[in-house]
């Protein structure tokens, strides 16, 4: 929860509503009640009314800011919106009725008509006052959880593009159009079957990404025939110095992620390490049960390291960040680099 400084209604809030409070008081009694009682009143009792009006719009709205605060600690409103509501209105009205109890055990000259009745509209209107007092700190709670939500769409909708910026970086880089134009015009001569099936490929690529740039979820099945596409560029320009394993997804197969997070772990995986087809860089996609998805390598680091180390990694952190999903775990040891993916339900 937000914490909120009360200062200014404090200063200004509690005089204005002590007098509608007094105000009120007054109307809901009879004229003649009001002006009999009135006629003993010198100045100072007018003023002294006053101040027990302003004391009461305190203690009603400080016991209502006090008590929200506190039940934050112990009672949040998340997934118990009801019975939040209901145990914070029962406490301000129990705390309320024990003050003004305490209060009217006072003796008043007569004249101040402090009696029976008057305990008992005080109490009612006590009562009215807490529950929308009550169901303003509700209204809050909504709107600052609203606007988190808000937020957090924004901040995500933020990396997601920053993903597909990151990965159409990767595919418009000089080098990269410059050697993939060059396989194609090799293909073209030597294997033209194998050119169409490479251009297809990379209009696939750049397909998905104009498809999906504005999805936070996207299904399984259609990462994989993505990066599968895009393995392909690879393997036909790397030949056996890059393998890759895909395993059966098995029950994972209904489960979706961010987009992009595939492309973006083997980009890591490629552009850190060293290899060749006498030492190639071994990729290892698989399944744990249908919850989280691993993506293994073995580890030839480069002698100096890319520039922008870790930037993929840490936009697949925040992207699950902001959905409120657990983030993968990386595991970094002498052999293997290892990111154990969480999946996310598409039917929650």
């Amino acid at each position: 929860m937000h914490k909120h400084s009360y200062r200014l209604y404090r200063i200004y809030g509690y005089p204005g509503f002590g007098l509608v409070l007094y105000l009120i008081m007054v109307l809901i009694n009879p004229a003649d009640r009001i002006f009999n009682s009135w006629r003993y009143y010198a100045f100072g009792d007018f003023i002294l009314e006053f101040v027990f009006a302003v004391a009461y719009a305190t203690t009603l709205f400080e016991t209502g800011i006090q008590l929200t605060a506190w039940l934050n600690k112990w009672y949040a409103w998340e997934n118990r919106i009801k019975s939040r509501f209901g145990i914070q209105l029962s406490l301000h009205i129990i705390i309320i009725y024990i003050i003004l109890s305490s209060f009217f055990k006072f003796k008043f000259p007569n004249y101040f008509g402090y009696d029976e009745l008057m305990f008992r509209q005080t109490v009612i209107v006590g009562v009215i006052f807490s529950l929308l007092i009550t169901a303003v700190f509700a209204a809050e709670y909504f709107f600052y959880r609203w606007n988190d939500a808000k937020l957090k769409s924004l901040e995500m909708e933020q990396l997601t593009t920053q993903a597909q910026l990151d990965a159409l970086k990767l595919q418009l880089d000089p080098h990269f159009l410059f050697n993939n134009l060059s396989i194609v015009t090799a293909l073209i001569e030597d294997q033209p079957s194998t050119a169409v099936s490479y251009i297809a490929k990379l209009s696939s690529i750049y397909r998905y990404m104009l498809t999906n740039r504005t999805q936070n979820v996207i299904a399984l099945t259609e990462e994989l025939e993505f990066i599968k596409a895009y393995l392909f560029l690879y393997q036909i320009r790397y030949g056996s110095g890059i393998n890759v394993r895909i395993d059966e997804a098995g029950k994972a197969i209904l489960s979706g992620l961010p987009p992009l997070t595939l492309q973006l772990l083997i980009e890591n995986a490629i552009k850190h390490n060293v290899f060749s087809t006498e030492s190639p860089l071994n990729i290892h996609i698989y399944f744990q049960d249908k919850h989280f998805m691993i993506v293994e390598n073995n580890k030839m680091p480069k002698n100096i390291p890319e520039p922008g180390t870790n930037v993929g990694l840490k936009n697949i952190r925040e992207r699950y960040r902001l959905i409120n999903r657990q983030v993968p775990v990386i595991t970094d040891d002498d052999r293997f680099f290892r990111v154990k993916v969480p999946l996310i339900d598409l039917n929650n």
